[in-house]
């Protein structure tokens, strides 16, 4: 069975970028959750927009389950800022969290453990991104999902370095998991 890594954090923290590098530098397969998600169903806000968040939530749970069924390689997943940490329909969270622990190892990136400090830099990351965020909405996810994400990662990761340096820190840690 291939092992599979899923790096868990909030929007901004940097999973996609450290994801794909750290993927290369294992020689496993990488797996972006969001523009899965894109590509089988529309694009996130559309989907939101026209169908809810309860139901994106809904669909977003089942579509980890079938990027699961299909992976045949050693895979890192690139779970959406949400996936773990919402306070909308904790029956999906906490079932989304049992999968993850049972399917592998998770990973959590997080620019520090300093609250002020993670939104600062993580709002100010969001806002460059394009899509049109807000200052306030953004603030609040953040508000919202700090503390669950705080209290999860089999490994945590700190840290605002370049993304190579995070993806070999990754490496490191998941190498001494295994000794």
């Amino acid at each position: 069975m291939p092992d599979f890594i899923f790096l868990i954090g909030p929007g901004g923290a940097g999973k996609s970028t450290v994801g794909a590098r750290l993927a290369l530098k294992l020689g496993y397969d990488a797996r972006d959750l969001d523009d899965e998600f894109c590509l089988r169903h529309m694009n996130i806000r559309a989907f939101i927009s026209s169908q809810g968040y309860e139901s994106y939530l809904e669909e977003n749970a089942k579509l980890l389950d079938t990027l699961l069924k299909e992976a045949h390689a050693s895979t890192v997943f690139i779970l959406s800022s949400g996936f773990l940490a919402t306070d909308i329909r904790a029956d999906i969270v906490e079932a989304n969290k049992k999968r993850v622990q049972q399917s592998g190892t998770s990973v959590l990136l997080m620019p520090s453990r300093d609250y002020q400090e993670t939104l600062n830099t993580l709002v100010a990351r969001q806002l460059k991104r394009g899509f049109d965020l807000k200052k306030a909405g953004e603030t609040e996810k953040l508000s919202q999902r700090f503390a669950p994400y705080m209290s999860q990662g089999d490994i945590q990761i700190f840290s605002t370095a370049a993304p190579d340096v995070i993806a070999n820190l990754i490496a490191q840690r998941l190498a001494e998991r295994k000794h």
